[in-house]
């Protein structure tokens, strides 16, 4: 009796899993070329008496609006909506948003981005803040924190609205992350419980950390990871980043084996020094074609679909004809794995743009990635 109860309850939810597993894959499938629209997860510009609350700046939200409908114009079809939700929310429990006004600065702009036919992922980033506030992403703050979001945005369609749950988790234990995901899941779950979840890995959704980890047993779970390599490339001059980023210019891509690049007094001895030393032999397409395929075997291992949530170049001190051989490289292998993605970022340091609009060379790339996920071609 026992024995066909049990079976009884496997063959009523096997359909329900077969089905969350398809909407997932078609989901991602239907994202393309993806754009990030930072400016809503810029805390540090508030004030930290305010735990950055008012970090919003008013010319930024009133452009939004524009920046949105070129993102279209431009053959987007994803935007990824990094959004600082954790400021805006106390800081002690119960945890509750500050003042009505400050979430619904998110909801117009997802509002436009719905408005211009784009799907939307609404993605929580930066909820650690900074030192100022230790226990700012403790999981009983976090969990509470997509209680609210999830209330908020459930009932959009969740055909064209996606959560994403964290943005890198750093700093922490492996074990750590995966055991706040295992709580943040299922409490947007019970809320909304049709929309796709877009879940990322430790070590700043590093693409290593996504392949030497496993899927998590939600069906309905869209795999993401960050992919910036070459680093001391696509981060030269960067003030951020790490030591002695911020003294290098001009650095080439793609590199050969004779390439040698001068390590600054800043960077010797560092991390940053060692990635300098095999340059020449990893900054190259064929490389990149290498890394993101293995990304591409992961998914196809767990039959899980994936999306690359970050990628790109800042524009201060690089060349820009190798800023755009840099993104043809990343785009031509994920059109050949038929991976989804999001640039990053539309404006500010990481931009593309000539004027309003991508530039010649990065609007024909756009394409050829468009058709590319589509023809495999």
């Amino acid at each position: 009796m026992r024995r066909g109860l049990a079976l009884f309850w496997l063959m009523a939810l096997l359909p329900f899993a077969v089905f969350a597993n398809g909407t997932a894959d078609r989901r991602a499938a239907r994202m393309g070329p993806g754009m990030n629209l930072s400016f809503l997860e810029n805390y540090w510009v508030g004030t930290k008496e305010k735990h950055y609350a008012d970090f919003v700046k008013q010319d930024e939200f009133e452009a939004a609006k524009g920046r949105l409908r070129e993102i279209r114009k431009a053959g987007f079809r994803t935007v990824r909506l990094p959004v600082n939700f954790s400021a805006w929310a106390s800081m002690k429990a119960p945890y509750k948003w500050e003042s009505d006004a400050l979430p619904e600065i998110a909801d117009r702009v997802i509002g436009w981005a719905l408005d211009e036919g784009l799907i939307v992922i609404i993605d929580l980033h930066h909820p650690e803040l900074n030192a100022d506030f230790p226990d700012a992403a403790s999981t009983p703050r976090m969990a509470a924190l997509w209680e609210m979001i999830a209330a908020r945005y459930r009932h959009l369609d969740p055909e064209r609205v996606l959560f994403e749950i964290r943005n890198e988790p750093h700093d922490i234990p492996e074990e750590q992350w995966l055991a706040q995901a295992r709580e943040l899941i299922p409490a947007v779950r019970k809320i909304a419980p049709k929309h796709t979840l877009v879940v990322g890995f430790h070590d700043w959704n590093s693409r290593d950390a996504m392949i030497a980890s496993r899927p998590f047993k939600d069906p309905n779970i869209i795999y993401t990871f960050h992919y910036y390599h070459p680093f001391v490339f696509t981060h030269q001059a960067t003030t951020w980043a790490g030591p002695g980023l911020a003294d290098l210019k001009a650095v080439p891509f793609p590199g050969d084996p004779s390439t040698k690049l001068a390590v600054p007094d800043t960077a010797k001895g560092t991390w940053v020094a060692s990635q300098m030393s095999v340059y020449g032999k990893e900054a190259n397409a064929e490389f990149i074609d290498a890394q993101i395929k293995e990304a591409r075997e992961w998914a196809d291992k767990y039959k899980v679909p994936i999306f690359l949530g970050e990628f790109g170049s800042y524009g201060k001190e690089a060349i820009p004809a190798d800023r755009c051989r840099h993104a043809q490289a990343v785009y031509a292998a994920l059109g050949r794995y038929k991976i989804p993605s999001a640039m990053w970022e539309w404006f500010s340091g990481f931009n593309m743009l000539e004027g309003e609009v991508p530039n010649k060379c990065m609007n024909d790339t756009i394409r050829k990635y468009d058709k590319a996920l589509v023809t495999g071609q």
